[in-house]
C-alpha cells in the first residue's frame, strides 16, 4: 500500500487511510504550512487557484462550501449555560 505524501508539509504519512489523512489535514502544523504556502504565492496565482476550485464545484454541480467569518454567536442572549439547562427541563 503506497504512503500518502503531503506536498505542503513535505512528509509521508505512515498509513494511506482517509482517517489518517483527515487528521493530518486538520492538524496545526499542516494548516500553518498551507497558509504559508499560499501567502508566498503572488495574488494572481492565488486568484487563479481559487477560480479553478470554484469552477470545479460548478462543473460537479456541488454547492460551494460555506464561508464562516468566525465562531458562531450565542442565540437568545445570556451566557448559553442557562439556555441549555432550560432546554432539558
Amino acid at each position: 500500500m503506497p504512503k500518502y505524501y503531503c506536498d505542503y508539509c513535505d512528509i509521508f504519512l505512515t498509513h494511506d487511510s482517509s482517517s489518517v489523512r483527515k487528521a493530518h489535514n486538520a492538524g496545526r502544523n499542516h494548516l500553518i504550512n498551507v497558509k504559508t504556502y499560499y501567502s508566498e504565492l503572488s495574488p494572481d496565482t492565488t486568484q487563479s487557484v481559487m477560480d479553478s476550485v470554484a469552477r470545479a464545484y460548478e462543473e460537479a454541480g456541488a454547492a460551494m462550501p460555506p464561508q464562516y467569518s468566525g465562531y458562531p454567536q450565542m442565540g437568545f442572549g445570556g451566557s448559553g449555560k442557562h439556555t441549555m439547562i432550560n432546554l432539558f427541563l
